[in-house]
C-alpha cells in the first residue's frame, strides 16, 4: 500500500515504486467526480499500470438516493457512493480478490 497526501505526492510515489499496484482508491475531496477519475487515468499512465488496474473513488458528498451504491463509471473505474465501512471492504474484496 502508497498513501499519498495530494495528487504531485501520488504522482511521485507512483513514479519512484517498482512493484505492480492492484488498485488505485481515492477519496473525492473538493473535487468532481471527473477531475478524481482523471487523476485516477494520470497515475495509472505514470505508474505503468495496465488500464484494467482497478480505480475506486469514495465519494464526498452525495444525495441519499445514491447512498449505498457502487457505480460503474468507466474502463473499470467505480465510484462508491459509502452507506458504512463494510460496503468498502466488500467492494476492495470484489476489486481485489485474494487468490
Amino acid at each position: 500500500m502508497v498513501v499519498a497526501l495530494d495528487v504531485a505526492d501520488a504522482l511521485q510515489r507512483s513514479q519512484r515504486r517498482p512493484e505492480h499496484f492492484g488498485l488505485i482508491l481515492m477519496n473525492q475531496v473538493r473535487q468532481s467526480i471527473d477531475e478524481v477519475l482523471a487523476i485516477g487515468e494520470q497515475l495509472r499512465q505514470n505508474a505503468g499500470l495496465d488500464p484494467y488496474t482497478p480505480i475506486l473513488i469514495m465519494a464526498e458528498n452525495y444525495g441519499p438516493d445514491l447512498e449505498g451504491q457502487d457505480i460503474s463509471v468507466g474502463n473499470n473505474v467505480y465510484v462508491s457512493y459509502l452507506e458504512d465501512g463494510e460496503q468498502l471492504k466488500a467492494m476492495l474484496q470484489q476489486l481485489c480478490p485474494v487468490s
